[in-house]
């Protein structure tokens, strides 16, 4: 199936504008100050594309009847102070899911990092993240390390594990943005660290951020995490990190 892109405007299909002058218009207009909806149709499934703040609703329920005769999976990406990505196997649960953004359109998120703790015991709590709450610990490939800085009173990114999921999606650049300090991200998800330090108990909790991606876009990632304590003499505190990308408890829409 070669791939098809589509523009829904005023709720119905229609070639988009050209610039002034006279070339297409660039996607981020269309999408955020034109309220187009952008569909992609390819061997892969069904993506539909929209700034939460700007798509014209007659365009979105025109959509939701569409996407009843198109080829599944479907991957929602709306706009909303970042990029959400969704994923459904099923057309009726992505035209139930836009019919619940459309009423959500207004919304505007408070934060930029949302936390939930977890119990451990629970059935869908990732095989590695499980394996590091049973032993209290994880090798150095699948995590990170945090230590300690005295002179900031900050936790800092040491290392960088090769299969982190850190290093996967950012590289093992010690300064790609979940590696810096100083920012609401950092300040959220290090505010355990101090405890587990002391504690010397494993932390499991959910986590949706907002996270600056390697092309300058601000996508919401969702994952799983595991904050163990690390031992690295009488002085120094230091916790290693364990994540995930999985299904989380938090909706921030």
């Amino acid at each position: 199936m070669a791939a098809g892109v589509h523009w829904v405007a005023h709720g119905k299909m229609q070639p988009p504008p050209e610039a002034a002058d006279g070339k297409p218009m660039d996607e981020r207009s269309l999408l955020h100050r034109e309220g187009y909806v952008k569909i992609i149709e390819n061997d892969t499934g069904t993506t539909v594309r929209w700034a939460m703040f700007s798509a014209n609703w007659a365009s979105l329920y025109f959509v939701m009847e569409w996407i009843h005769g198109a080829i599944g999976p479907f991957q929602l990406q709306y706009n909303s102070a970042g990029w959400f990505n969704e994923r459904f196997d099923h057309a009726w649960e992505a035209a139930d899911r836009i019919h619940q953004l459309i009423h959500k359109s207004d919304v505007h998120l408070s934060q930029t990092v949302y936390i939930q703790d977890a119990a451990g015991n629970r059935e869908d709590v990732p095989m590695l993240l499980q394996k590091a709450l049973n032993e209290n610990a994880i090798d150095e490939d699948h995590s990170i390390d945090c230590m300690f800085d005295p002179s900031s009173h900050k936790f800092r990114v040491a290392r960088v594990g090769a299969q982190s999921t850190i290093a996967k999606l950012w590289g093992m650049n010690p300064v790609s943005y979940p590696c810096l300090t100083g920012h609401s991200y950092d300040q959220a998800v290090s505010r355990i660290y101090p405890e587990v330090s002391r504690t010397g108990e494993p932390h499991y909790d959910h986590i949706y951020a907002a996270m600056a991606s390697s092309n300058g876009d601000v996508v919401w990632v969702p994952y799983q995490r595991v904050v163990l304590p690390l031992k690295l003499g009488r002085n120094k505190k230091a916790v290693r990190v364990v994540t995930e990308l999985a299904k989380v408890d938090i909706s921030p829409l």
